[in-house]
């Protein structure tokens, strides 16, 4: 009875802190990240075009405008020419809108020297210059009442891809017309999309 007894307290302590007996381990759930994003401050395509028109308006009147040389009619021997340091005044002016890229200035500075060409070519010192008579933003002659028309209107994204991006602006329909303009635009590395080329894009209806 003795020899039971003493191997009964020998296994207490091994059946008291058995497995089974001990509280269960409580797992706590290791916190899942919350998905971090990025907020882009940079506008999209169809903003840019809608600032481009924006500023326009507000500054077609101060814009400088002094393309050619001799054309104040009070030399008729004198021919006109294209004034190239008047037209880089004009490109940075346009330059600071932050709406225009690299691409869009050099194809106007390309438009001058051909036309200094054609004037060469061509002398003319009456009547509208060729290649000076309409304005160069929004190629119209009534160019302040297409921009109007464009900040009431829409703006609709036609193409984007990757970088590369298409925009159709066009001012209300009226009953035989609608002004409009076409933008080419390509974001930069700094993710602005910045105008490469606008071409006329309204119609007669």
């Amino acid at each position: 009875m003795r020899k039971y007894l003493i191997l009964f307290l020998a296994a207490a302590p091994t059946a008291c802190t058995s497995p089974a007996d001990q509280p269960a381990k409580v797992e706590r759930p290791v916190p899942v990240p919350e998905p971090t994003t990025v907020a882009s401050s940079t506008a999209g395509p169809d903003q840019t075009v809608r600032q481009f028109v924006d500023w326009y308006l507000a500054k077609w009147e101060t814009l400088p405008t002094d393309f050619l040389l001799n054309d104040d009619g009070q030399d008729s021997t004198m021919f006109y020419a294209v004034n190239f340091p008047g037209t880089e005044i004009w490109l940075r002016e346009v330059q600071k809108s932050g709406t225009v890229s690299s691409t869009y200035l050099a194809g106007w500075r390309t438009y001058f020297r051909r036309y200094a060409d054609t004037l060469q070519l061509h002398p003319q010192n009456d009547g509208p210059p060729a290649g000076f008579d309409y304005d160069f933003l929004m190629l119209s002659q009534e160019a302040d009442a297409r921009a109007a028309e464009l900040k009431v209107g829409t703006l609709v994204v036609t193409r984007r891809q990757g970088r590369r991006a298409q925009v159709q602006a066009r001012g209300p329909r009226h009953e035989n017309w609608q002004e409009g303009l076409d933008f080419e635009l390509t974001q930069a590395a700094d993710g602005r999309w910045l105008i490469d080329k606008i071409t006329p894009g309204g119609s007669d209806l």
